[in-house]
């Protein structure tokens, strides 16, 4: 492509290999913030630090251009099939990718880390690892700053370790002006607080963050993961919530049998018998998930009566393909007209025959895959950390297995923990909803905020992407979930508080909102159009 002066201009800023208007270049970035229909009249820019991304802002401003951010691009490739593209996407301009901006430096001395643009989940990880300190931090390939920006990195570690601007000690950002900021500066009005009224809504960023000092958590010595069992959602959220109240456990959360199937099965095809099997045979429908210490392990203990401890849990990874294969076999036949088949198979005779009948060893995991690939698997699962639950937990490896079928979408957001019905009655929502428009879904977590004064709950719709027909049942489907949530009162969703990550939960999610009522719905509505233009009505 002819160097124009726009391409010298931002060259001159970033270096002649960082800057480019290329269309081959500039088609890497379609579905992650380019539309699939939109003409490549775009300029792709990598700076290498703060100071350059405020140049490229100036600039652009000067030349009147358009301009977003893009991290990893994973929260935008998840928009982009959507009806949210209108807002998320850039039409033309200027994409400002940060990859560059990898500063990482641990500072073990007071638990923190200064963490760069570029720097991914299991960088900092795998960084604060080493010096036996944890970071909470969203799946492996989410980058850090980002999702602090977009999300506010709401996790399963969240009760514990907060949410929004419990994260980080300082930021360093950069405005729609180009201007510089920290939030240690004095000068400045109060960066915390926020408006989180029902019609504030943002679906684009409004500063871009360049440098971030997060929290670091202690790793202690006699962590454990323990699953607790449950054939129904009511029994399961009552423990979380109160696990959650108490403080009991570091992780704590209620996964789906479609995420536990999704996350430990070693393919989709045997997830999916292994979905059959929890549901349909054991029973095993939900899990409370609770990463603790084994003080905390003996409280879950003495409430579950009986658990799934880390000997069962890396059976279940190692033996999942075997476990699968027992569908409509005569033992899980005998074994569904147990009356507490959980717990016949958990804490009962049973175990011991299940522990030798499924043959869990790395060997045999690996023969689900092609016979070329067998020995790296093999390899693989011998590494201890593949069935350490606590590891994968940490560095959140697994998630990315949810669209390994096909790519979903997850609404949801955070509740007030206090009326069990009403929580109760939103997941019932969100299935009906699931089902009006005939899409594949499940419920995803359930995780405890603000010492279980709320929860937060990720529902999962599944579908193919490049249908358009999904994509437009896809759309509907958030919008139509996001408008019930809000008249249901009680409820902070997706779309209300994304881009809100940096400020305090207190503000984010305080006071409780009232349901809207019919003149605030029509307002409401009337917020989506002025953000999304026209979208199709549900």
């Amino acid at each position: 492509m002819p160097e124009n002066d726009i391409v010298k201009g931002l060259r001159a800023i970033v270096g002649n290999e960082w800057a480019t208007n290329d269309p081959v270049i500039i088609s890497s970035y379609i579905r992650s913030i380019i539309s699939p229909d939109a003409p490549l009249d775009f300029y792709i820019v990598m700076p290498e630090n703060t100071e350059q991304v405020s140049k490229i802002i100036k600039f652009a401003n000067t030349h009147n251009i358009p301009f977003l951010p893009r991290s990893g691009g994973t929260a935008l490739s998840v928009a982009t099939p959507t009806v949210l593209s209108n807002a998320t996407n850039l039409e033309h301009g200027i994409v400002i990718d940060l990859l560059r901006l990898k500063k990482l430096q641990i500072l073990p001395d007071n638990c923190t880390a200064t963490v760069g643009a570029g720097v991914t989940s299991f960088e900092l990880q795998k960084e604060a690892y080493a010096h036996k300190l944890r970071a909470n931090v969203a799946e492996a390939g989410a980058h850090v700053c980002a999702n602090i920006a977009t999300t506010g990195i709401v996790t399963t570690w969240g009760n514990t370790y907060g949410c929004f601007a419990d994260n980080f000690i300082d930021l360093e950002l950069v405005d729609t002006d180009g201007t510089i900021r920290h939030h240690h500066d004095l000068e400045i009005s109060n960066p915390y607080a926020t408006d989180n009224g029902f019609a504030n809504i943002s679906l684009s960023p409004s500063y871009i963050i360049t440098e971030v000092t997060v929290k670091l958590f202690p790793v202690f010595d006699d962590e454990e993961a323990v699953f607790v069992p449950f054939d129904n959602v009511k029994d399961a959220l009552e423990m979380v919530l109160e696990l959650g109240r108490r403080r009991v456990g570091l992780s704590l959360a209620v996964l789906s049998y479609k995420y536990l199937a999704e996350f430990i099965c070693p393919t989709r095809q045997v997830a999916t018998d292994f979905e059959d099997v929890c549901k349909n045979y054991l029973k095993l429908r939900y899990v409370l998930d609770v990463v603790c210490t084994k003080d905390d392990k003996k409280i879950v203990e003495e409430i579950a009566g009986y658990t799934i401890d880390q000997s069962m849990l890396k059976t279940l990874i190692l033996g999942s393909p075997k476990l699968a294969s027992l569908k409509e076999s005569e033992f899980m036949k005998i074994l569904s007209e147990e009356e507490d088949p959980l717990r016949a198979i958990f804490a009962g005779p049973m175990r011991k025959h299940l522990e030798q009948g499924l043959d869990a060893t790395p060997e045999n995991i690996a023969k689900v895959y092609d016979s070329d690939l067998q020995g790296f698997f093999k390899k693989i699962y011998e590494r201890p950390e593949f069935t350490n639950v606590v590891w994968l937990h940490a560095f959140r490896i697994l998630p990315s297995r949810l669209m390994r079928q096909r790519m979903t979408m997850g609404p949801g957001g955070a509740i007030w923990a206090g009326d069990t019905k009403h929580i109760l009655r939103w997941i019932d929502m969100f299935a009906e909803v699931g089902d009006k428009y005939h899409l594949e879904h499940a419920l995803g977590f359930i995780s405890p905020l603000d010492t279980g004064k709320f929860i937060y709950i990720e529902y999962d719709y599944f579908y193919d992407h490049n249908n358009p027909n999904a994509a437009s049942n896809i759309s509907k489907t958030l919008l139509e979930t996001t408008e019930k949530s809000l008249v249901m009162g009680n409820i902070f969703t997706l779309i209300n508080y994304l881009f809100k990550g940096i400020y305090r939960k207190e503000h984010v999610l305080y006071p409780l909102p009232k349901g809207l009522t019919p003149e605030e719905d029509t307002i409401f509505r009337d917020v989506l159009q002025s953000l999304l233009g026209d979208y199709e009505q549900w």
